[in-house]
């Protein structure tokens, strides 16, 4: 299967809670020894697959589906959990790769925590502010008039997050230019 042409792939690694392997009971996948991690890594690798989780390496078992636009256009390894038209959420976690670390709470997913709606209004001034606005230039829903005062939540910010709101697919009230906490969550400002 293509993919905005690149390869697909899908690997099934079926794991549920509490598995045997080798008579020792393991809570996650990444808990057990991951044998053959390294070579199936390699294989998956070579046919230029890069070493990225788009929505974030799975750590638990919970649904986190790709919005439709980012699952088209962004290459890398994806969860049954991200799948559009998947509804499974195993394997709920994944080895991480040779050149990351393996706690992804550490390193991987170093992101701004939703601040909540209320923490948008006019004149705000905040380097978390500054953060989204760098991450709205870069997903192309850069609707700002000037990139003055990036610290400070205004109308240009409004527009923006609208435009990345809809990116998402959301449509009419759902797409307000206010953050809410799954649009926040998929925007993956840095920390800072």
């Amino acid at each position: 299967m293509d993919r905005a042409g690149k390869v697909v792939i899908q690997i099934e690694s079926l794991f549920f809670p509490h598995c045997l392997v080798n008579g020792k009971a393991f809570a996650k996948l990444i808990d057990t020894p991951c044998e053959g991690w390294a070579d199936l890594h390699a294989w998956i690798s070579s046919w230029g697959v890069p070493d990225v989780w788009p929505m974030g390496r799975p750590t638990s078992l919970s649904r986190n589906t790709c919005p439709a636009d980012k699952w088209r256009t962004h290459g890398g390894w994806y969860a049954h959990a991200h799948v559009p038209e998947n509804d499974h959420v195993d394997p709920g976690s994944w080895p991480a790769f040779a050149s990351q670390p393996a706690d992804p709470s550490s390193a991987e997913r170093q992101f701004e925590p939703f601040p909540g709606a209320s923490f948008f209004r006019a004149g705000r001034k905040s380097p978390v502010i500054e953060g989204m606005h760098r991450r709205l230039v870069a997903e192309q829903c850069d609707r700002y008039t000037s990139h003055a005062g990036l610290d400070v939540w205004g109308a240009g910010d409004v527009r923006s997050y609208t435009a990345w709101q809809q990116k998402l697919g959301f449509v009419g009230n759902a797409a307000d230019g206010v953050p809410g906490r799954f649009s926040w969550d998929r925007l993956e400002v840095p920390k800072v």
